[in-house]
């Protein structure tokens, strides 16, 4: 699962579940930070130039509107499915500002900075 698509998962599964979209999605295991700019009809993820349109079971993502399966499951999980890599991947995301991402044996953990935690 590429690097791009798992910061837009991880920002989807926090818009979702807040209601908020992030400005920045700092990743724990990198410490990198991504700015996200926020759209009409989604968001960008500024650091790969792909814009994001949500639906209630996919992510279409960039100018061919490629489809990841995303969905929502109970009050904290989410799955779904990247047919690019054939990747299945689930998740955590309450309302605060953490997720984590897993994918098979592997996982990513990110932290969000919305509109409302911004100083000012």
């Amino acid at each position: 699962m590429r690097a791009a698509l798992r910061r837009i998962v991880a920002v989807e599964a926090h818009r979702r579940r807040s209601g908020r979209c992030a400005l920045v999605l700092h990743a724990l295991g990198t410490g990198e930070s991504f700015a996200i700019r926020q759209a009409s009809d989604g968001f960008v993820d500024e650091a790969s130039g792909l814009a994001v349109r949500a639906e209630p079971a996919r992510l279409l993502i960039g100018p061919a509107g490629d489809a990841v399966a995303f969905s929502l499951e109970g009050d904290i999980a989410f799955a779904g499915y990247d047919p690019a890599s054939r990747t299945r991947f689930t998740g955590r995301a309450g309302a605060g500002a953490s997720i984590t991402l897993y994918a098979g044996e592997d996982y990513w953990r990110f932290a969000v900075l919305d509109r409302e935690s911004q100083p000012g």
